[in-house]
């Protein structure tokens, strides 16, 4: 079972109550994986809203022509960072892949409809979630974009 020191520790929760806390941590269940096990492929309809709770995962941008490479990865989260925001926003897709980085990762995943019952039974929950959640997007968002410019200035550079 999940803690609620867990819980509470992560940022998409850490302004809920013992009571809202209880609710989600009723919702949970572990998963584990091996290095470089999948959690999930990009383009999966998602069925949950996954934390990291040992170990390390990638999030990689997967090219259709073959494998993830180490180049496409586009953040690297450790023990309590939420993952699969994907299952909590229209059009419900993941947009990256998500893969045990670590010789071995646990994970907490939870299913999206239960969360979202959730929400609906308790607008506090649901609102103090849903707007940790956007700073999540807003962050991963950035490393994005960081990223592209790295990759392209590195491209610059190599064509002097």
């Amino acid at each position: 079972m999940v803690s609620l020191d867990f819980l509470e520790d992560v940022d998409a929760f850490a302004e809920l109550d013992d009571d809202q806390l209880a609710a989600i941590q009723d919702c949970c269940e572990v998963a584990k994986f091996k290095r470089g096990g999948a959690i999930f492929a990009a383009g999966e309809a998602p069925e949950y809203f996954w934390l990291v709770l040992e170990g390390q995962v990638n999030l990689v941008w997967d090219m259709p022509e073959g494998p993830a490479l180490p180049e496409n990865t586009i953040s690297t989260l450790s023990e309590g960072m939420p993952f699969g925001w994907s299952s909590l926003v229209p059009p419900h897709k993941y947009r990256l892949s998500a893969y045990c980085a670590s010789r071995s990762c646990k994970t907490v995943r939870i299913p999206r409809n239960r969360l979202l019952e959730l929400f609906e039974e308790d607008a506090q929950l649901g609102y103090k979630v849903m707007s940790k959640v956007i700073i999540v997007v807003g962050q991963r968002f950035h490393q994005l974009q960081d990223e592209v410019a790295r990759r392209r200035g590195h491209d610059i550079i190599n064509r002097w």
